[in-house]
């Protein structure tokens, strides 16, 4: 048999499948292949999502990477959400225009378009430009409470007297002010196009088997099964865009601090997408952990036992090997072009 022909790669993928189901205790089952290729369709992704007005958001790109809607003229919303970085930050709080640390580690912006609101790790913004409006007014972007306070209305005044802009606004947005709503509404815009490279894993869950290694195949039917990761981080973004405990702090209450009254609310964080996840250490809200391995570890251990702690959230037994295999697996969710 021609080891190159479609007959030969379906025969080597039939076995791989296989494989892993008796490796994982899924069953040596001919069906089996059908099992696994019905884990891989949770993660297909869809088409892209082309913007609605192409001008608006190729505007919105360009001020995301302008410092002139910072209160110093120095910080960009692309100085914490760096392209190279999936749209995140390598420090576990990353400095304010003011040069104080933020209060938590940076989102990523991969695939927010087509997140459920609300957004931010304890979902206090309820769209991308009120989330737009807190960075530019009194978060990151502004020089609040120092010194050296700018207004808002001083930044808008430095974007009316550039030509450049006022051009483009006119062809974005013909006939609207150039006013703070009209900023965000083009930061949101772009930010909506922001999609996720095609990643190895991707490839693989389109037939190409020698995209990932075995063990990152390992680590997805893993992540799938028995160590239970997809409960939270499911389809292809890898969340579910809702709010859970997993028992790692015990001074930030996250989503208790909107929803006070919430038992189960309290300690508990948006879950984040996984996409380009290997660029963005350290992790969780606080960047408390340093490393994918050491937040396997704190899901092997299942967390602070608490009233408010999620109930997916469970002591499991992973091998050495085991752990190796799901960060090999994460480490397939790189987009093209999102490493540095």
């Amino acid at each position: 048999m021609n080891p190159r022909s479609p007959r030969s790669q379906f025969c080597k993928a039939a076995l791989a499948a296989v494989a892993l189901g008796v490796m994982f205790g899924l069953g040596d089952r001919p069906g089996y292949a059908e099992t696994l290729d019905q884990m891989k369709a949770h993660y297909r992704r869809p088409p892209p999502t082309a913007p609605e007005n192409r001008a608006l958001a190729a505007l919105g790109r360009e001020l995301f990477f302008d410092p002139i809607i910072s209160a110093s003229g120095r910080t960009a919303c692309a100085t914490c959400h760096r392209p190279e970085l999936g749209f995140a930050a390598n420090e576990a709080r990353s400095p304010t225009d003011s040069g104080r640390p933020t209060a938590r580690k940076t989102q990523t912006l991969l695939g927010i378009g087509h997140a459920r609101p609300p957004f931010d790790w304890d979902g206090r913004h309820a769209t991308l430009e009120a989330q737009a409006v807190s960075a530019i007014g009194v978060g990151s972007m502004s020089m609040f409470a120092t010194p050296h306070e700018v207004k808002v209305d001083d930044i808008i005044a430095r974007v009316r007297k550039n030509e450049g802009y006022v051009a483009k606004f006119a062809r974005a947005l013909p006939g609207a002010p150039i006013n703070l709503d009209n900023v965000v509404i083009a930061l949101a815009a772009f930010e909506r196009t922001i999609e996720p490279g095609i990643a190895p894993f991707d490839r693989w869950i389109k037939g190409e088997e020698a995209a990932i290694p075995e063990s990152a195949k390992r680590g997805f039917v893993l992540f799938h099964t028995r160590a239970g990761c997809s409960a939270c981080h499911r389809g292809w973004r890898f969340t579910d865009d809702q709010f859970h405990d997993v028992g790692s702090t015990t001074t930030d209450r996250g989503r208790g601090r909107e929803l006070k009254h919430d038992p189960k609310m309290q300690f508990a964080f948006k879950t984040p997408t996984l996409r380009s996840v290997a660029l963005r250490a350290p992790y969780l809200h606080d960047g408390s952990a340093r490393t994918l391995r050491e937040v396997i570890a704190l899901y092997v251990k299942g967390g602070i036992d608490r009233d408010s702690r999620s109930p997916m959230i469970n002591p499991i037994d992973l091998t050495e090997q085991d752990r190796d295999d799901l960060v090999a697996f994460l480490e397939t969710l790189t987009g093209e072009g999102e490493a540095k």
